[in-house]
């Protein structure tokens, strides 16, 4: 089959080109902006790519074309699509029909910690031999490809709540049908689809409604908007988590001095981690129970973890300026924000943190989380804010500093380099363009 993909640079349209290719299909595929680290994965796969939308590539006779959620009606290459008639379908709808229908399936939901949690739950899999099918909103380090299709029964995936397509507002995840259903976390986001947390919590009930009875979910029993949709209605087994040994939980995450445990009754074992903070090491242990349950041992489980390296952008050290270093991460929400810079101040507590964030979500652009930010933030000795041109708020903090150039913020560096040890990078796009103009002393880029 000869298949389009429009919006092709995503990292889950990125993902579903490789997953067809395998199946042995004809796959090219369009974007406006194509950015690292899905660019050269593509490159990588030999999936060709037009950098650009225009219309008159769907005079190519396509079998299918598959629509990315960043399409909608009105751009011309849509319209087009509709008027000459060619089939389409959306990537989740397809997946699951072509893919995961025949797969039992691991899904990892929450507002953050997705991306981690499903390449911590692929790699345990595949270091126990089990070599899964994955589809992961990301590249992680460990792993060759964002995706991957096997012979393997499992399939692990990043089950994302934002909307499906221009032709259909459900979320990604209602297609998947889980056998495992993770939930990290649920916080508000993605205003620009849900009016508040309510909305959202109803949402995630939707998925719960599909998963038999013989599934399993896996939660974060601590969070109250998760409690909150458990107490709607499940028809699965349900395996908790906790840091907090008074609420009973199925399993238990405790840290001692500098050392992450888990535990469930009398069983007691160290996590031996290269990943920090505690966000991580929740993600570490819902990626564990979820392996648990198709009974990989704990002990290969923890093992597994202790050579897990990571993921690119989540907090992932990319070099110095000078003697400072340099983090770049996905973190676009203030919950993720505050996670990101309170990890690096415990694990380097002697060190100065300028933290860079750059605003490129829909909700943080609306200006829906700008009284959180502050309180995200505080955490940090300096704090920058990437004005973009799209965003209309002000913010009322005299700690954090507002800049609208690369060029102000590679200044306020420069005059302020002997208080600065780390710089954390935080933004939900590419931040390269960012990294190599604070790197490079030469730029006169504006």
């Amino acid at each position: 089959m000869k298949i389009h993909i429009l919006g092709i640079g995503g990292t889950f349209m990125a993902g579903i080109a490789i997953l067809a290719k395998q199946l042995g299909h004809t796959v090219t595929g369009s974007d406006k902006n194509l950015y690292d680290p899905m660019k050269s994965v593509l490159i990588k796969e030999k999936i060709s790519f037009t950098e650009e939308y225009n219309p008159k590539i769907l005079d190519n006779k396509y079998d299918l074309v598959i629509v990315g959620n960043v399409m909608s009606r009105g751009m011309k290459i849509i319209e087009t699509l509709l008027e000459k008639n060619i089939k389409f379908t959306s990537g989740p709808q397809w997946l699951y029909d072509n893919v995961l229908s025949h797969k039992k399936v691991i899904a990892v939901s929450g507002t953050h910690g997705k991306t981690t949690t499903s390449s911590l739950i692929t790699w345990i899999l595949k270091y126990a031999k089990f070599n899964p099918s994955y589809l992961i909103g990301g590249l992680p380090i460990n792993l060759e490809s964002p995706a991957k299709l096997t012979k393997s029964d499992f399939f692990v995936i990043e089950a994302d709540e934002y909307d499906t397509a221009f032709f259909d507002k459900r979320s990604k995840y209602v297609h998947y049908h889980p056998n495992i259903f993770v939930i990290n976390n649920i916080e508000f986001d993605h205003a620009d689809i849900f009016k508040d947390i309510d909305d959202i919590i109803k949402n995630f009930h939707h998925v719960i409604r599909t998963i038999p009875r013989n599934g399993k979910i896996i939660y974060n029993i601590d969070d109250k908007n998760i409690r909150k949709l458990i107490n709607e209605g499940v028809w699965s087994k349900v395996i908790s988590l906790s840091t907090k040994k008074s609420v009973k939980p199925d399993w238990l995450l405790t840290k001692d001095k500098n050392s992450f445990f888990i535990s469930q009754g009398n069983r007691k074992k160290i996590i031996k981690s290269n990943l920090i903070g505690m966000h991580n090491y929740k993600n570490i242990s819902l990626a564990i129970i979820a392996a648990l349950q198709i009974k990989i041992p704990l002990n290969k489980c923890l093992e597994a973890i202790s050579v897990f390296s990571g993921v690119k952008r989540r907090m992932e050290f990319v070099g110095y300026l000078d003697n400072i270093m340099i983090f770049d991460d996905f973190a676009h929400h203030p919950t993720e924000i505050e996670s990101s810079v309170q990890s690096l101040r415990n694990e380097y507590s002697n060190k100065k943190i300028l933290s860079i964030c750059e605003i490129k979500s829909n909700s943080m652009i609306s200006g829906t989380h700008k009284n959180k930010l502050p309180d995200a933030l505080k955490k940090s000795h300096h704090s920058i804010i990437v004005r973009s041109h799209l965003f209309k708020w002000l913010l009322k903090s005299k700690k954090i500093k507002l800049m609208d150039s690369y060029l102000k913020i590679k200044e306020y560096i420069i005059n302020n380099k002997s208080d600065i040890d780390i710089i954390l990078i935080m933004s939900n796009k590419s931040t390269k363009e960012l990294r190599e103009y604070i790197t490079n002393e030469k730029s006169n880029k504006k």
